[in-house]
């Protein structure tokens, strides 16, 4: 994704070629990919349709569709699913955070024509949007997830600084980009239609850190097939849902003063 790629004067330079087994064409020549049809990817809006404009009585929680079982989980969990309206943008912006910014100030203006003091909040971090979504945010008062990515809030800032200072060349997943490593990376990178491009977009790459919310067995082979077509060394963490919590939370209604 594109707030992964490491910078250029910090990609590894030493040589990955001692550390293959397989090799490229064994890798590749394995994947089923290459033939296979686009398969669509499942948000809350391809499940609800244009949710967040039902109940203006409530707050909204405008959604990276790629967050959306963990955050409604997290409601669930927290008694907030009925306090809280959702909606989604489309998980493939995960791809393309240039559109993330305009995709939230759109869905917030359109949330509140009907109410313009109706409280709203973001279920994105930066993102990879350099700073534009802050900009969104504080011109319209919503408020969005601390931090730099996904990434960062799951596994917790500091947790996460540890595993990038160890290890620069790291490439991550979380339990819905392993769930849909397919649509998402393998086609939406447009690795199975030009597979020569793999050793340019993750040559620098050493290592798949698997970030997973859950304890899914099959989730976790999931996300060890695809370090292995990515030619990468596989480690899985365990997060929960991390600082997702916090701000879930931070949606609670206030309680009222006593009289």
């Amino acid at each position: 994704m594109p707030e992964q790629t490491p910078d250029d004067d910090q990609r590894p330079t030493s040589s990955r070629s001692g550390r293959r087994t397989g090799g490229r064409t064994g890798r590749r020549g394995s994947s089923s990919a290459a033939g296979t049809a686009r398969k669509p990817v499942p948000t809350i809006e391809a499940r609800e349709g244009a949710a967040g404009f039902r109940h203006p009585e409530k707050p909204l929680l405008i959604l990276c569709g790629a967050i959306a079982s963990e955050t409604q989980a997290v409601l669930s969990a927290s008694g907030l699913s009925d306090a809280v309206e959702i909606t989604a943008l489309p998980a493939i912006w995960h791809n393309f955070p240039e559109r993330i910014p305009e995709g939230v100030e759109t869905k917030a203006l359109r949330a509140r024509k009907g109410r313009a003091d109706r409280p709203v909040f973001v279920g994105y971090a930066d993102c990879g949007t350099g700073g534009m979504l802050d900009e969104v945010c504080e011109r319209l008062d919503l408020q969005r997830i601390a931090g730099p990515h996904c990434y960062s809030f799951f596994a917790g800032e500091a947790r996460f600084n540890a595993l990038a200072d160890a290890e620069l060349g790291t490439f991550y997943l979380t339990d819905y980009l392993a769930r849909h490593f397919e649509p998402l990376i393998w086609q939406g990178m447009g690795l199975s239609a030009n597979p020569e491009m793999q050793d340019a977009m993750f040559g620098s790459y050493t290592r798949l850190v698997y970030l997973a919310q859950t304890d899914d067995a099959a989730l976790t082979a999931q996300a060890e097939d695809a370090a292995r077509r990515l030619d990468l060394r596989f480690e899985r963490v365990f997060t929960g849902y991390g600082e997702l919590g916090d701000f879930i939370d931070g949606l609670r209604p206030k309680a009222s003063a006593a009289p």
